[in-house]
This record gives C-alpha cells, sequence and structure tokens, in this order.
C-alpha cells in the first residue's frame, strides 16, 4: 500500500488542480516578461524538498523554457478542456544539455529524465477496470479530486531506445513513450516534434480508447533528477495542440 500511495502521489503532482480553459495552450513566445505566462505553473511535491528551477528565456532565436534539475523534482503543467477530435496533434521543441547520470526509467530507484512532455487525459471512471477505477477514487479522496485517470509522457531518455513504449515505474496510468534517446538522438540541437494524440492514445491505452477518445485536461513538462540525485538540464519551446 505504501508504494501504492507514493505512486498516486506522484501522479497527483502531474496533474493537480487544473481546470478547464481554453483548449489551446499559451505559447512561450507570448510572454511579455521573464515570467511563464499564465496558466503556466510551476508544480512542486511537498516531500521533495528540491525543486528543478524553471526560467524562461531565449536559446538560439527561441523562446524556451529552461530546465535545471540538481536533485530535484518538480513539473510545469498547463490546464486545458480540449478536444482531441478539433486538435489531435501535439506540437513541441525540445533541446537536452545534460542527462541525470545513471536515470533508468525501469527502476523506481533511477527514474529520472532529462525531458519529458506530458498530456493528460480526462477519462471517464466507467471506462477503467474495476482495480485502476478503484486506485484513481482513492487517489481523488486522498490528493486531488481532479487526478487525471491515464497520462502519456514523451521522453528524451539516456539510453532506452527510441520507440519504446514503458510503463513508469509507478503506475501503469501513466504510458511513457521514448521519443528521443541519448544514444541515437541530437542532444546538441533543437529538435521539433509532431505527434498524433488519437494514434498515441489508442496505443497506449487501448482498452479506454475502444469507448472513445477523451478530452485532454493538461499539457505537462518537466526535468528530473532527484533519485539519482545528479543533475539534468534541457530547453523546452512552444509546446501546444493543433488541428490537424
Amino acid at each position: 500500500m505504501r508504494l501504492q500511495l507514493l505512486a498516486l502521489s506522484l501522479l497527483a503532482a502531474v496533474g493537480a488542480s487544473f481546470a478547464a480553459t481554453d483548449p489551446r495552450a499559451v505559447l512561450f513566445s507570448s510572454a511579455s516578461g521573464p515570467e511563464l505566462p499564465a496558466p503556466w505553473r510551476i508544480v512542486t511535491v511537498p516531500k521533495i524538498p528540491r525543486h528543478t528551477r524553471y526560467a524562461l528565456t531565449e536559446n538560439d532565436g527561441r523562446a524556451a523554457v529552461r530546465a535545471d534539475a540538481d536533485a530535484s523534482y518538480a513539473n510545469v503543467i498547463h490546464p486545458l478542456n480540449a478536444e482531441i477530435g478539433s486538435t489531435p496533434i501535439l506540437r513541441f521543441a525540445w533541446r537536452v544539455e545534460r542527462f541525470p547520470e545513471y536515470s533508468d526509467l525501469t527502476s523506481r530507484a533511477h527514474d529520472d529524465v532529462a525531458a519529458k512532455v506530458c498530456v493528460l487525459f480526462d477519462v471517464p471512471l466507467e471506462r477503467l477496470s474495476l482495480v485502476d477505477r478503484t486506485k484513481i477514487q482513492l487517489g481523488r479522496r486522498l490528493f486531488d479530486p481532479q487526478l487525471p485517470a491515464a497520462t502519456i509522457c514523451y521522453v528524451w531518455d539516456r539510453t532506452l531506445p527510441a520507440g519504446r513504449w514503458i510503463d513508469n515505474a509507478y503506475t501503469d496510468r501513466v504510458r511513457m513513450l521514448v521519443l528521443r534517446s541519448g544514444a541515437n538522438g541530437e542532444p546538441s540541437r533543437w529538435l521539433d516534434e509532431r505527434r498524433d494524440l488519437r494514434a498515441d492514445f489508442m496505443q497506449a491505452f487501448p482498452r479506454e480508447a475502444a469507448s472513445g477518445l477523451p478530452k485532454v485536461a493538461a499539457l505537462a513538462f518537466a526535468t528530473d533528477a532527484d533519485n539519482t540525485k545528479s543533475k539534468g538540464a534541457a530547453w523546452f519551446g512552444d509546446i501546444a495542440l493543433a488541428a490537424e
């Protein structure tokens, strides 16, 4: 039970306190000052004392968020209320500067990553199995009444091969797709990504997708190195949903 509660608390941190807003994300390039443009905001976990630092700046002519992790953890979240059918394409850009040493997303002891971009889905509980429904209901009572029931994270990992799907080390309600790998990626330059959320959701959560595609409840991104007690650094460009 202790590990289940830890898993739910981490998932709650990713999805904490989102509410319905405009269906498309606010771009970093629209900001008029050094602060993250609302409703983007940093969410921390109380039991993790060191927090990843995020700063809006510019890199290679792009408005971007610089992420610096030093044995730390924190997420940046943007609430949404978006229909996948209307805006099925996720677009974002990223650049990795430093990978956390000894990170391993398949291990709870080394569950750190240089860069991840996550999509949180508002899946109706009746689509879940009894076990998953019970876990989410418990998490909503203990942590946040709007805890998401399904999340996909696109990760730029240190060693795992690109194209591999894995479960989060703590919960299978978070599925991760290794989009780039330190072994065969290009961490020295910006990479622009385009993902079809319809196809990815059907692959990540086929049981839930069989009853229809859910709404997107939030977008999030992060760099973390709290488990390995090491350092990681990355840049994140504009992250947004788009029509096909």
